[in-house]
């Protein structure tokens, strides 16, 4: 199995959630690599450390949008955020206190779920963050046309004919 490569159907559309799957799958791309070329022994610990910080950081940065947007499927997205990040986080603790070393198998089953995460799972949730910023934009620019007409319309009173 090659490197995950961050294409723009895994972009979010929204930079700071871009951002932070791009550095995932860096990170799982470092694993991957490190673990088919040779053991990664103490840099192991770091990466795997990084991944399961950002996608904490990540999931709630996506979960922070959700609400912000009234995402629907906000409760079942976000109780999948909770069983990711619990897998994540008994993977890596495993790994700790049975001294033991990242194998092919287990970066190959971070790979496969960092990708699913992205391509499946973030699919629709993208698309309505990507809406609700829209209408955001959409209702900004309309109160700003409001204002400009405001505006307009008190410099023309008391003006003489």
């Amino acid at each position: 199995m090659g490197p995950l490569v961050f294409t723009d159907n895994l972009k979010f559309g929204v930079a700071v959630i871009d951002s932070q799957h791009r550095r995932m799958v860096k990170i799982v791309n470092e694993l991957l690599g490190a673990v088919l070329d040779h053991p990664l022994a103490e840099t192991e610990d770091l990466l795997l450390d990084e991944l399961v910080r950002l996608a904490s950081l990540n999931f709630r940065t996506e979960e922070e949008w959700m609400r912000r947007c009234g995402y629907e499927r906000y409760e079942v997205h976000a109780e999948s955020h909770a069983h990711l990040l619990n897998e994540l986080v008994e993977l890596r603790n495993g790994l700790f206190t049975r001294a033991e070393h990242l194998n092919r198998k287990v970066v190959i089953f971070v790979r496969r779920w960092l990708e699913n995460h992205l391509i499946h799972s973030d699919r629709e949730l993208a698309d309505a963050i990507r809406l609700c910023i829209k209408s955001i934009k959409g209702l900004k620019g309309l109160k700003a046309d409001a204002n400009a007409k405001r505006r307009r319309g008190k410099r023309s009173v008391g003006t003489a004919p």
